[in-house]
């Protein structure tokens, strides 16, 4: 009698422990709910965008689609850039010499495209100045022309050397005059292409080369006070840091500059009660303003 409840004591045991056994295999049989909440929306989202990205440039760079305009103003929205623009803003704006090929809608629809596309700006400036050079008397091409003209005034350099060039050959200088107020590096070159239109037989050309050159004179004045300014802050190590962050930098070293070289020996910011050594990034030894602004930044940009 002590043998059979054993004997069923025991098989119980076995029975409930297949049981356990079984219930855990159907459950990792079953699919996770909370791996597919957490990564099935996620998956389905960048799919889903990656295509759409997709969708949206290849509308905007078919010239046959009939729904470009509205895909060319959805890729400016979500800033697509696109090296498939490129050809398109290439080919419509070379043809512009070509009075049979100009055609102003297209072009417009190139000069929209040129945000998205990945040429470099010299390029986007030639392409551009070539064919403002090419627009008419009508009211579509004054539009185009407008609209090239902002382009050009987001390239000043590049501008500014093309119009020097255009004014040097001499020939139709009415086209490119209006373009000689986008300064660039290439503007004080122009000045004394200027006093030579000033002195011009032709009163039109004459009247707004005299009347342009006071006004180009300080503008260069003030490229030149500016290029000036950043060289001096690359020579200080000071440029792209804050201004308050360079003016306390200042305060600091002259506090404790005893030999008045405007930095700061490890003997000088030795009575310091914070060391700023590790502020000395070239490692010669003394901390620059530029060294100690620097640091003082990252520190505060640390505790944020």
């Amino acid at each position: 009698m002590a043998r059979q409840k054993y004997t069923a004591a025991i098989c119980c045991v076995i029975l409930l422990a297949c049981s356990r056994v079984s219930a855990q295999t159907n459950d990792s049989l079953k699919p996770s709910r909370v791996e597919s909440a957490e990564t099935d929306p996620v998956s389905v989202v960048d799919s889903v965008e990656a295509a759409y990205r997709e969708l949206i440039c290849s509308r905007a760079a078919d010239e046959t689609d009939a729904n470009q305009d509205q895909a060319i103003d959805l890729a400016l929205q979500q800033r697509f850039v696109d090296a498939r623009f490129d050809a398109i803003i290439r080919q419509s704006m070379q043809n512009a010499p070509n009075p049979q090929r100009w055609n102003v809608e297209e072009l417009s629809q190139a000069v929209k495209l040129l945000p998205l596309c990945t040429l470099d700006p010299v390029e986007q400036a030639e392409l551009v100045f070539r064919c403002y050079l090419e627009c008419g008397d009508s009211k579509a091409d004054y539009s185009l022309r407008k609209e090239l003209r902002q382009v050009l005034r987001r390239h000043p350099n590049p501008t500014s050397r093309l119009v020097n060039e255009r004014l040097q050959q001499g020939d139709d200088p009415k086209s490119v005059l209006p373009l000689v107020d986008i300064v660039g590096d290439s503007t004080e070159a122009t000045l004394p292409l200027l006093m030579d239109y000033a002195k011009s037989d032709e009163p039109e050309i004459a009247a707004w080369a005299m009347g342009k050159i006071p006004e180009l004179i300080e503008q260069v004045r003030k490229l030149k006070q500016q290029s000036d300014r950043i060289a001096e802050q690359r020579r200080l190590g000071i440029e792209g840091l804050d201004s308050k962050m360079v003016e306390y930098a200042k305060r600091i070293i002259g506090r404790y500059d005893v030999d008045g070289d405007q930095e700061l020996s490890p003997e000088e910011y030795a009575k310091m009660l914070q060391s700023p050594a590790e502020a000395d990034t070239d490692e010669n030894g003394r901390i620059s303003w530029g060294e100690y602004a620097a640091w003082m930044q990252s520190r505060y940009r640390r505790r944020q």
